[in-house]
């Protein structure tokens, strides 16, 4: 299972994923090239996810996935 983070964003970035509960899942480091790259979500149990992405720049992106 993976999904496709896509920003207007260039470089490296660290990944937040977080339960509906607010308890942390994983944290990773990314990088972004052309704007997107694709993450494994295979270890996560069936849920709603917010995924937070923190830019080196200091900007951030949040938005929620579904795991089915």
């Amino acid at each position: 299972d993976k999904v496709k983070v896509s920003l207007n964003a260039e470089g490296d970035a660290m990944l937040t994923v977080a339960d509906v509960t607010g308890k942390v899942a994983f944290v990773s480091p990314i990088t972004l090239v052309n704007g997107s790259t694709t993450v494994d979500i295979s270890s996560l149990a069936t849920g709603v996810y917010t995924f937070n992405v923190a830019l080196e720049s200091g900007a951030t992106s949040t938005f929620n996935v579904v795991k089915k």
